[in-house]
């Protein structure tokens, strides 16, 4: 049985965990002219396209430079893709997490793995840690440049729920070892463990949740963990206003949001039972109009392109 915890003591145990971990390790993140940033990871990265706001800010720091990106989150994924199995076996998700990203053409690689993995426990690490370095061994011919995000500590959910606190203690040691496998590859890597905690002191002067449970952001929790995120990245993002007043800015990430809709059901559509696996005798001819989303999703990078250069 899992003792529930007073909220205040859920607290003062998450500040201690969070203090002792530095929120980057590496140099900055330097993007280039021509770089393909695609994001790989769990539920967290998937729902980064619901709103965009990493995705914007990182786009307008960048007015120069003709920079694109691919969103590959899948929601409960582990770093054996076995959410991506579908009817198939775990190493039948992992060829496919494999093949998606190298046909996405990156040359960053932002990976956020490990907070499904940690449930584990202590005796699960190294395990997670061999898949990790499985998962990048596989990716290396790629060439990208690597970033590892680590997955962020809940928080104390709603009153009766269980307590965060073992997991929590948990996720650190597996934080700590992401770092290290970091280090040993010249890789970046950018402490997300405290996140919630941050997000959520940003705006607690205004009384709006940042998390549906202790666990997934809301849309203003998804918009301040995106400046955050953005800073722990090293990137010099500029003071951006994402209300409605801000027409031009809503147009891009608008734009953006479409693109990255676009490019899911292309390498993610709904009906993949009937295009490509043990239904494909019913509709299967129907697959050939997969690739003509490419062309969609490169006119949406236009658009993208045109108005990330426009005044702000």
């Amino acid at each position: 049985m899992i003792r529930a915890l007073h909220p205040q003591s859920a607290l003062a145990a998450f500040l201690l965990l969070a203090g002792t971990l530095p929120l980057a390790q590496s140099a900055p993140l330097d993007l280039q002219d021509g770089d393909r940033v695609v994001f790989v990871g769990g539920t967290f990265v998937e729902r980064m396209q619901q709103f965009g706001y990493l995705e914007t800010l990182l786009t307008v720091a960048h007015p120069d430079k003709h920079i694109t990106f691919r969103n590959l989150g899948w929601s409960g994924d582990t770093v054996w893709g076995e959410s991506r199995a579908l009817f198939g076996t775990q190493a039948d998700g992992f060829a496919r997490l494999i093949k998606d990203v190298k046909e996405a053409k990156p040359t960053v690689l932002a990976i956020c793995y490990g907070a499904n993995e940690a449930h584990a426990g202590v005796a699960g690490q190294q395990r997670f840690i061999d898949g990790l370095n499985q998962l990048l061994n596989q990716l290396a011919d790629t060439k990208a440049r690597v970033v590892l995000l680590s997955p962020y500590a809940y928080r104390p959910g709603p009153p009766g729920a269980p307590s965060p606190e073992a997991y929590n203690s948990v996720l650190k040691s597996y934080c700590d070892a992401i770092s290290k496998v970091a280090v040993k590859r010249n890789a970046q890597y950018v402490s997300l463990f405290d996140l919630l905690i941050v997000v959520e002191e940003n705006v607690r002067r205004n009384e709006r949740p940042v998390t549906e449970n202790g666990i997934h952001f809301t849309q203003s929790g998804k918009r301040l963990a995106a400046f955050e995120i953005a800073k722990r990245l090293g990137v010099d993002v500029p003071e951006l206003d994402f209300g409605k007043a801000n027409e031009h800015l809503t147009k891009l990430r608008a734009a953006i949001h479409l693109k990255n809709e676009l490019y899911f059901y292309r390498y993610r559509p709904q009906n993949e039972t009937y295009l490509f696996l043990f239904r494909k005798h019913e509709q299967g001819n129907n697959a050939v109009e997969i690739p003509q989303f490419d062309p969609l999703v490169e006119e949406q990078e236009k658009v993208i392109a045109k108005l990330k250069t426009l005044r702000r």
